[in-house]
């Protein structure tokens, strides 16, 4: 992660961020939100509790939630940064 971000990557972080054994709990509290945006990888790879079942964006929620929770932040906290993250890559200011 630290590689990416020092290249000037954004993190796209999805389903996997609510998995057990995902790996991101050890990842993203260290992590600034300035450099996560928030995905869903449609139609693979949904969050818990539909793990195993098709994606879809509706599920997004539950990927901020986790997000959150890892940062120590709230959801709506998560959703504006990223939201700006992302705006900032497809080159429309907010």
């Amino acid at each position: 992660a630290r590689q990416a971000i020092e290249m000037g990557f954004l993190l796209g972080i999805g389903g996997v961020a609510t998995f057990k054994n995902g790996g991101l709990d050890k990842v993203l509290p260290f992590v600034d939100a300035g450099h996560l945006l928030l995905e869903t990888d449609s139609p693979y790879l949904a969050p818990v509790p539909y793990r195993g079942k098709r994606n879809e964006p509706g599920y997004l929620p539950l990927i901020t939630g986790r997000v959150a929770d890892l940062k120590g932040t709230s959801a709506a906290e998560i959703g504006r940064i990223t939201t700006r993250n992302a705006l900032r890559l497809f080159g429309t200011r907010p």
